[in-house]
């Protein structure tokens, strides 16, 4: 991933709403994987694949297991996981293209609901509530 793109991402992430960073998260390990796919290095490769699993590590974190979807990305989730292992032992380009068509495919699902997402952007919820906090302490002194 270029710096350019990664500043693309951390500004995306710091606008971003709940539902938008889940596809900032999609975005992100798609991107590693075409890294991974269009790499000549070996090592490379194998570091592209092991941020996606990163990234897929995070969906995972942010999963609310009451819901019954959750518990079912949860298993799509720890499939790819399982499979990019594989994949990153074999350099198998099929394999890792199979993964991205299904990040892409989620990706789209999530994209949907995010342009139905009206609320705030975390971190301006998060600096608020910071703002709140600092004045809350200096109230108290």
């Amino acid at each position: 991933m270029t710096k350019e793109t990664i500043k693309t991402f951390q500004y995306r992430i710091t606008q971003a709403t709940a539902s938008q960073l889940v596809v900032i998260l999609y975005d992100m390990a798609i991107e590693y994987l075409n890294d991974a796919c269009e790499s000549d290095s070996t090592e490379h490769a194998h570091n592209n694949i092991y941020m996606a699993q990163k990234v897929i590590d995070q969906l995972i974190c942010g999963l609310d297991m009451q819901y019954e979807i959750s518990a079912n990305l949860f298993v799509i989730y720890n499939h790819m996981k399982r499979s990019l292992i594989s994949a990153s032992v074999s350099l198998d380009n099929n394999e890792i293209n199979r993964i991205t068509g299904l990040l892409k495919k989620l990706r789209a699902s999530f994209y949907e609901v995010s342009k139905q997402d009206d609320s705030e952007p975390l971190m301006k919820a998060l600096h608020i509530q910071k703002v709140e906090l600092v004045m809350k302490h200096r109230l108290i002194i």
